[in-house]
Protein backbone atom coordinates (compact mmCIF):
# COMPACT_ATOMS: atom_id res chain seq x y z
CA UNK A 1 0.00 0.00 0.00
CA UNK A 2 1.45 3.37 -0.98
CA UNK A 3 1.81 6.19 1.53
CA UNK A 4 -0.72 8.47 -0.15
CA UNK A 5 -3.55 6.08 0.75
CA UNK A 6 -2.70 5.80 4.43
CA UNK A 7 -4.86 7.71 6.92
CA UNK A 8 -1.83 9.10 8.73
CA UNK A 9 -0.97 11.27 5.67
CA UNK A 10 -3.80 13.63 6.68
CA UNK A 11 -2.37 14.14 10.14
CA UNK A 12 1.13 15.28 9.12
CA UNK A 13 2.04 18.47 10.94
CA UNK A 14 -0.58 17.92 13.62
CA UNK A 15 -0.02 16.51 17.09
CA UNK A 16 -2.23 13.47 16.53
CA UNK A 17 0.36 12.07 14.10
CA UNK A 18 3.09 11.81 16.73
CA UNK A 19 3.81 11.58 20.46
CA UNK A 20 1.83 8.37 21.11
CA UNK A 21 -1.75 7.96 22.32
CA UNK A 22 -1.83 10.11 25.48
CA UNK A 23 -0.11 13.15 26.94
CA UNK A 24 -0.10 15.34 23.83
CA UNK A 25 -0.44 18.59 25.78
CA UNK A 26 2.21 21.18 24.81
CA UNK A 27 3.77 19.09 22.06
CA UNK A 28 3.89 21.25 18.90
CA UNK A 29 0.17 21.97 19.04
CA UNK A 30 0.47 24.44 16.13
CA UNK A 31 2.32 22.04 13.88
CA UNK A 32 5.86 22.48 12.61
CA UNK A 33 6.45 25.71 10.70
CA UNK A 34 3.66 26.49 8.25
CA UNK A 35 1.98 23.11 8.64
CA UNK A 36 -1.24 23.01 10.65
CA UNK A 37 -2.29 25.54 13.25
CA UNK A 38 -4.58 28.53 12.98
CA UNK A 39 -4.76 30.78 9.91
CA UNK A 40 -3.05 34.02 10.94
CA UNK A 41 -4.60 36.34 8.36
CA UNK A 42 -8.02 36.58 10.05
CA UNK A 43 -6.87 38.25 13.25
CA UNK A 44 -6.89 41.79 11.91
CA UNK A 45 -10.61 42.01 11.22
CA UNK A 46 -11.96 44.80 13.37
CA UNK A 47 -15.14 46.51 14.44
CA UNK A 48 -14.61 50.12 15.49
CA UNK A 49 -16.87 50.91 18.44
CA UNK A 50 -15.95 54.53 19.12
CA UNK A 51 -15.61 54.17 22.90
CA UNK A 52 -12.24 55.86 23.23
CA UNK A 53 -11.09 59.46 22.93
CA UNK A 54 -9.21 60.70 19.85
CA UNK A 55 -6.33 63.17 20.16
CA UNK A 56 -7.51 66.70 19.33
CA UNK A 57 -6.61 68.34 16.00
CA UNK A 58 -4.86 65.23 14.75
CA UNK A 59 -6.43 63.70 11.66
CA UNK A 60 -6.41 59.93 11.51
CA UNK A 61 -7.29 57.41 8.83
CA UNK A 62 -9.20 54.34 10.03
CA UNK A 63 -9.39 51.09 8.05
CA UNK A 64 -11.94 48.53 9.22
CA UNK A 65 -14.67 46.19 8.06
CA UNK A 66 -17.38 47.60 10.31
CA UNK A 67 -17.65 51.01 11.95
CA UNK A 68 -20.48 52.11 14.21
CA UNK A 69 -22.27 55.45 13.71
CA UNK A 70 -20.88 56.81 16.96
CA UNK A 71 -17.32 56.06 15.84
CA UNK A 72 -17.91 57.60 12.38
CA UNK A 73 -19.16 60.79 13.99
CA UNK A 74 -16.11 61.11 16.26
CA UNK A 75 -13.65 60.47 13.43
CA UNK A 76 -15.32 62.94 11.05
CA UNK A 77 -15.48 65.66 13.73
CA UNK A 78 -11.76 65.28 14.30
CA UNK A 79 -11.00 65.64 10.57
CA UNK A 80 -10.18 62.00 9.96
CA UNK A 81 -11.02 59.65 7.11
CA UNK A 82 -12.71 56.24 7.07
CA UNK A 83 -11.82 53.44 4.66
CA UNK A 84 -14.04 50.36 4.61
CA UNK A 85 -12.16 47.19 3.72
CA UNK A 86 -13.61 43.99 2.32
Amino acid sequence: MTTCFKKNRKKLGHVSAIYGHIGKHRNHFGGHGNVGGMPYYQHRQALVLGKGVLPENQASMVKAKLILKNAKKKIKENGGAIVLTA
